[in-house]
């Protein structure tokens, strides 16, 4: 095996730390940019329509200890929501606590106004 001389060996060196700092910072920029968009969706949700510029009307049966995070990944799956992630977020800032049941849902609400609806206090309420 041939060995490297000690110029090729800092030269090797040089690259493979330019190389690991651009790479952290893409890293860097991915996560700010995910972070940004993660954001963007709980603090500025907005109503949905489907491809043909219609609302989507979605059935939901929620059992009794079903987590927000399924149920908000049900939703986003369905085309309801933007973001089931961010729902999760939103139910955690809104100290929502989501009623068993069966509901009707709608992307012509936002998922703040989805979160009430599904609030425990708020289905009691109207009841």
């Amino acid at each position: 095996m041939a060995k490297l001389s000690k110029k090729k060996k800092e030269d090797l060196t040089h690259f493979l730390k330019v190389l690991m700092m651009a790479l952290f910072a893409v890293l860097v920029i991915l996560a700010c940019v995910s972070g940004y968009r993660l954001g963007r969706m709980v603090f500025t949700d907005k109503p949905r329509t489907n491809a043909a510029g219609s609302h989507i009307t979605y059935v939901i049966r929620i059992e009794r200890g079903e987590s927000v995070f399924s149920i908000g990944m049900e939703l986003e799956r369905a085309g309801v929501i933007e973001s089931g992630l961010a729902f999760l977020i939103q139910s955690k800032l809104y100290s929502c606590r989501i009623e068993a049941g069966t509901y009707t849902l709608s992307s012509a609400n936002s998922s703040k106004e989805i979160l009430k609806y599904l609030n425990s206090e708020y289905v009691k309420a109207h009841s």
